[in-house]
């Protein structure tokens, strides 16, 4: 009978940020980051390409002293991406005035590879092999899909798929296979907007599918497809503006989580989320958007210990808008409006070890583009975080009751456009566990297979083209 929990590859797939695909901040908000486009016929087309050099303090996120040694690297990282898109309302002939098209359509992929110039390849000794990466380049992609039928009119419709395939190391290196993984949603959603704005309601659903690529290999039984699973989403948002300043906001959703082998450890759910707020202008540059509501994860384990999360959600956000371009009432932050934020949240998220996990965050945010030459972007929190009992996989015994962390994370972008289509860019992004908590293996180990708390830097320095 197997007795271990895959806690190793629980860990690093949860808590550590080598997401390739998602680590360029202009791949994350393309509104600031894009260039102004070249116009073909109806469309417009956004070719571009990067290159950066950087290093990477702990590759695997690991714990300095449990018991394998952290490995940094070197990495030169190439990306180039395509996105195209219906004309926007710069290009269309009469500027803002035009009636808006029967649809709007945006499309783009990403392709990021990564070839490591430090402490790459296998190692020939046991002892090698634990302070190299085992590989020696990786690779990540992703794809965005948009289609909007009917926009700006009573009724439309809105159709999105959003494609990530991303490559990460297990968290030990004995085990060959690692987390590559390739994610995707598909969703659509019915709009209706009443005549002048003052209410608009959608109801959607979402088909979400997360893949583990690799089965295990040589003598070992784990096995990252072990958490492969699917989540069917019903949701629904709306805003009612009874103010010309200030709307009433809800959104609620319904899940249904499937993993493909159910076992205690591993349980499907039926997670359930509904807010209601308001979102407003205080003034003309301060605006505060805070929602309250109820979370439950509604898991269907049989094991015993701490299972479910039942309790409170919300957020709370105060932002400045330093150009005075505040949004309308409720609707969202435009990302070429120049803000500091100061924010909270309160949310819990599927986990692959112990159900759930429990985040209660706080946050600040800057976006801001100085006389349209140097953009900088910093999304920086601190964070306390619960998880559930963690339970053996064929048992349901309780390996380690419930327990909580800290973390604290930091993202900072700058670009200076030494053109309108060329730029020189940092980015710096930081992360930290605060934990004194280890895993064992299975519930007969004595010994801890390894720590949870670790340091992670990364810094790169690079350039862009981008039309």
């Amino acid at each position: 009978m197997k007795r271990f929990v895959l806690a190793f590859v629980a860990t690093s797939a949860l808590v550590s940020v080598s997401l390739p695909a998602r680590a360029q901040v202009w791949l994350r908000d393309r509104a600031t980051t894009q260039g102004a486009g070249i116009r073909s016929g109806d469309f417009e087309l956004h070719p571009g390409i990067a290159a950066e050099l950087g290093y990477d303090s702990n590759y695997f996120n690991r714990q300095n002293n449990v018991p394998y040694p952290v490995v940094d690297t070197v990495r030169l990282r190439i990306t180039p991406q395509f996105f195209v898109s219906t004309l926007g309302v710069q290009r269309r002939p009469d500027g803002s005035t035009t009636p808006p098209p029967k649809v709007n359509f945006s499309a783009g992929a990403a392709f990021v590879y990564s070839q490591f110039l430090m402490n790459a390849g296998t190692g020939t000794t046991a002892a090698d092999a634990l302070k190299k990466l085992g590989r020696d380049s990786e690779w990540g992609v992703i794809g965005d899909l948009a289609l909007n039928i009917a926009p700006g009119r009573p009724w439309g419709l809105n159709i999105y798929d959003n494609f990530q395939r991303t490559a990460q190391p297990s968290l030990d290196p004995f085990v060959e296979s690692g987390l590559n993984r390739i994610e995707n949603r598909i969703a659509a959603d019915v709009i209706h907007t009443r005549p002048g704005g003052l209410l608009d309601w959608r109801l959607g659903y979402a088909f979400n599918i997360t893949y583990f690529e690799n089965g295990p290999t040589g003598a070992t039984t784990v096995s990252p497809q072990d958490f492969n699973n699917f989540r069917h989403d019903i949701y629904t948002q709306g805003r009612w503006r009874f103010l010309p300043r200030t709307a009433l906001v809800y959104n609620g959703s319904l899940g249904f989580q499937t993993y493909n082998n159910q076992t205690p450890g591993l349980s499907n759910s039926h997670p359930l989320r509904t807010r209601i707020g308001l979102s407003g202008l205080l003034t003309d540059r301060f605006s505060v958007l805070g929602m309250v509501g109820w979370g439950a994860s509604f898991y269907q384990n049989a094991g015993s210990g701490t299972k479910d999360f039942d309790s409170i959600i919300g957020q709370l956000e105060l932002r400045y808008f330093l150009s005075g371009a505040a949004p309308e009432a409720g609707a969202p932050v435009a990302a070429t409006s120049s803000s500091i934020a100061l924010g909270f949240t309160r949310d819990f998220y599927n986990s692959y070890i112990g159900n759930y996990y429990e985040r209660n965050r706080g946050y600040i945010g800057v976006n801001s583009l100085f006389a349209q030459k140097f953009l900088v972007t910093l999304d920086a929190g601190i964070a306390a975080i619960r998880y559930g009992d963690v339970l053996d996989r064929d048992t349901g015994t309780v390996l380690r009751t419930s327990f909580g962390t800290g973390r604290l994370d930091a993202t900072l972008f700058m670009e200076y456009r030494v053109k309108d289509w060329l730029g020189l860019n940092a980015t710096y992004q930081y992360q930290q566990e605060l934990t004194d908590v280890t895993l064992r293996a299975n519930a007969s180990a004595a010994a801890p297979r390894y720590g949870l708390a670790y340091s992670r830097h990364q810094v790169f320095g690079g350039i862009r083209v981008f039309f």
